[in-house]
Protein backbone atom coordinates (compact mmCIF):
# COMPACT_ATOMS: atom_id res chain seq x y z
CA UNK A 1 0.00 0.00 0.00
CA UNK A 2 1.60 3.45 -1.04
CA UNK A 3 0.98 6.26 1.31
CA UNK A 4 0.79 9.98 0.25
CA UNK A 5 1.18 12.26 2.56
CA UNK A 6 0.53 15.97 3.04
CA UNK A 7 4.18 17.08 3.09
CA UNK A 8 4.58 15.25 -0.07
CA UNK A 9 1.53 16.68 -1.61
CA UNK A 10 2.69 20.43 -0.51
CA UNK A 11 6.65 19.82 -2.16
CA UNK A 12 4.79 18.53 -4.99
CA UNK A 13 2.87 21.63 -5.44
CA UNK A 14 5.29 23.96 -4.75
CA UNK A 15 7.20 21.79 -7.70
CA UNK A 16 4.19 22.89 -9.28
CA UNK A 17 4.22 26.84 -8.96
CA UNK A 18 7.49 26.90 -9.44
CA UNK A 19 7.10 24.89 -12.72
CA UNK A 20 4.24 27.53 -13.77
CA UNK A 21 6.41 30.60 -12.99
CA UNK A 22 9.72 29.00 -15.26
CA UNK A 23 7.20 28.13 -18.31
CA UNK A 24 6.12 31.58 -18.22
CA UNK A 25 9.59 33.38 -17.84
CA UNK A 26 10.42 33.99 -14.35
CA UNK A 27 13.59 32.76 -12.68
CA UNK A 28 12.93 30.21 -9.53
CA UNK A 29 15.05 29.02 -7.01
CA UNK A 30 13.45 26.26 -4.96
CA UNK A 31 14.20 26.35 -0.85
CA UNK A 32 16.16 23.00 -0.20
CA UNK A 33 13.38 21.00 2.23
CA UNK A 34 11.22 24.28 2.53
CA UNK A 35 12.43 24.93 5.51
CA UNK A 36 13.09 29.02 4.57
CA UNK A 37 10.11 31.57 4.99
CA UNK A 38 9.89 31.32 1.29
CA UNK A 39 9.46 28.21 -0.20
CA UNK A 40 10.27 29.83 -3.86
CA UNK A 41 12.36 33.05 -5.04
CA UNK A 42 11.35 34.13 -8.04
CA UNK A 43 12.84 36.77 -10.38
CA UNK A 44 11.58 38.72 -13.74
CA UNK A 45 13.19 42.07 -14.75
CA UNK A 46 13.32 43.86 -11.63
CA UNK A 47 10.64 41.86 -9.66
CA UNK A 48 11.42 39.48 -6.84
CA UNK A 49 9.00 37.23 -4.95
CA UNK A 50 9.18 35.49 -2.32
CA UNK A 51 6.98 32.87 -2.09
CA UNK A 52 5.05 30.42 0.58
CA UNK A 53 2.85 27.65 -1.13
CA UNK A 54 0.03 26.52 0.19
CA UNK A 55 -1.61 23.49 -1.09
CA UNK A 56 -4.83 22.54 0.21
CA UNK A 57 -8.15 20.51 -0.21
CA UNK A 58 -9.94 23.19 1.16
CA UNK A 59 -9.61 26.81 2.87
CA UNK A 60 -5.05 27.10 2.99
CA UNK A 61 -3.85 27.72 6.14
CA UNK A 62 -1.50 30.30 6.71
CA UNK A 63 0.28 30.69 10.61
CA UNK A 64 1.56 33.74 12.05
CA UNK A 65 5.08 33.12 12.32
CA UNK A 66 5.06 31.85 8.76
CA UNK A 67 3.50 35.81 7.52
CA UNK A 68 5.98 37.32 10.00
CA UNK A 69 9.10 35.69 8.48
CA UNK A 70 8.24 35.95 5.03
CA UNK A 71 7.33 39.94 5.46
CA UNK A 72 10.75 39.91 7.13
CA UNK A 73 12.80 38.29 4.07
CA UNK A 74 10.86 40.44 2.05
CA UNK A 75 11.88 43.67 3.56
CA UNK A 76 15.40 42.56 4.30
CA UNK A 77 15.72 41.78 0.39
CA UNK A 78 13.65 44.51 -1.31
CA UNK A 79 10.97 41.55 -2.38
CA UNK A 80 7.41 41.48 -2.42
CA UNK A 81 5.82 38.83 0.01
CA UNK A 82 3.49 36.75 -2.03
CA UNK A 83 1.11 33.78 -1.07
CA UNK A 84 0.58 31.10 -4.07
CA UNK A 85 -2.45 28.70 -3.52
CA UNK A 86 -2.72 25.09 -5.46
CA UNK A 87 -6.34 24.29 -4.96
CA UNK A 88 -8.97 21.94 -6.79
CA UNK A 89 -11.26 24.34 -8.27
CA UNK A 90 -11.39 26.16 -11.86
CA UNK A 91 -9.35 29.92 -11.42
CA UNK A 92 -5.89 31.43 -12.20
CA UNK A 93 -3.85 29.43 -14.06
CA UNK A 94 -5.25 25.31 -13.64
CA UNK A 95 -4.34 21.85 -14.97
CA UNK A 96 -7.60 19.37 -15.51
CA UNK A 97 -7.50 18.78 -11.58
CA UNK A 98 -5.72 22.14 -9.44
CA UNK A 99 -5.22 25.67 -9.93
CA UNK A 100 -2.74 27.98 -8.67
CA UNK A 101 -3.45 31.55 -7.88
CA UNK A 102 -0.87 34.43 -6.35
CA UNK A 103 -1.82 37.09 -3.57
CA UNK A 104 -0.03 40.19 -2.51
CA UNK A 105 0.74 39.05 0.93
CA UNK A 106 -0.31 42.01 2.67
CA UNK A 107 -3.25 42.84 0.57
CA UNK A 108 -4.81 39.80 -0.21
CA UNK A 109 -4.62 41.38 -3.76
CA UNK A 110 -4.53 38.93 -6.64
CA UNK A 111 -1.54 38.81 -8.52
CA UNK A 112 -1.07 37.76 -12.33
CA UNK A 113 2.77 36.53 -12.97
CA UNK A 114 2.46 37.34 -16.57
CA UNK A 115 1.11 40.50 -16.07
CA UNK A 116 4.98 41.25 -14.87
CA UNK A 117 6.58 39.64 -17.48
CA UNK A 118 4.99 41.90 -20.45
CA UNK A 119 6.50 45.45 -19.93
CA UNK A 120 8.36 45.28 -16.62
CA UNK A 121 7.58 47.78 -14.28
CA UNK A 122 5.14 49.41 -16.81
CA UNK A 123 3.19 46.03 -16.86
CA UNK A 124 2.60 45.84 -13.02
CA UNK A 125 1.68 48.90 -12.95
CA UNK A 126 -0.60 48.76 -15.99
CA UNK A 127 -2.17 45.82 -13.77
CA UNK A 128 -2.42 47.79 -10.19
CA UNK A 129 -4.17 50.39 -11.99
CA UNK A 130 -6.55 47.57 -13.12
CA UNK A 131 -7.48 45.72 -10.44
CA UNK A 132 -7.94 49.04 -8.77
CA UNK A 133 -10.42 49.65 -11.26
CA UNK A 134 -12.39 46.59 -10.74
CA UNK A 135 -12.17 47.05 -6.69
CA UNK A 136 -14.19 49.87 -7.08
Amino acid sequence: MYYYSWSKFGREAEYMVALYLKAVGWDVWLSPASRGPADIVATCNDHKWFIQVKASLGIPRLKGFEVKRLKELSEKSNGLPVVSTFQPFPAGFSNDKYSILFYELDSWRLIDPVEFLECGDLGALRFEARTRECDI
